[in-house]
């Protein structure tokens, strides 16, 4: 945060870089808020103006011709969809809480040697913990295979080096 407000102290214009879909539009709106009081002052001061000097680049790779296409056609970022975020992480967690009490309830001492101290449930704890159980697979049935290392040396006026 530090960072971002050193950076925009004084600017004149914000242009956000940031992925092109709604999480990225939600972090727009959280750098904004930490950073537009900073900006140089400007005549326009109703909140309609609020965002006149904030644009948006919408871009979908990194490559030359995507970027400067993005630069030509810098936008407005959509607070709606900024929203529609806020509303989900919201969800999440309520929806989180209340199933992770629910099944904690459901199978304390159903199970002898299950752990049901607190057993958490989060939209994205399933698949982040399906990626983790397919890293721990993969470590586990690893099979080394024979590879070849190369050592490049050069010898230059009597003395070996190597790279």
């Amino acid at each position: 945060v530090r960072h971002l407000q050193d950076v925009a102290r004084g600017c004149d214009f914000i242009v956000l870089w940031l992925d092109c879909d709604r999480e990225g539009e939600n972090i727009s709106f959280e750098v904004l808020e930490c950073c537009m009081h900073l900006m140089a002052s400007s005549s326009s001061s109703s909140s309609s103006g609020q965002y006149d000097r904030v644009y948006r680049a919408y871009f979908s790779a990194i490559n030359p011709t995507d970027i400067k296409k993005a630069y030509h056609a810098l936008g407005k970022p959509d607070k709606n969809q900024s929203l529609s975020v806020d509303a989900r992480q919201e969800l999440d967690l309520k929806v989180g809480v209340a199933f992770s009490r629910f099944q904690t309830r459901y199978f304390q001492g159903r199970y002898g040697d299950l752990d049901s101290a607190v057993l958490s449930y989060g939209p994205c704890q399933t698949p982040t913990l399906g990626f983790c159980v397919q890293r721990h697979v993969e470590m586990e049935t690893f099979k080394p295979e024979p590879y070849w290392l190369l050592d490049l040396g050069i010898m230059n006026a009597g003395t070996m080096c190597r790279a």
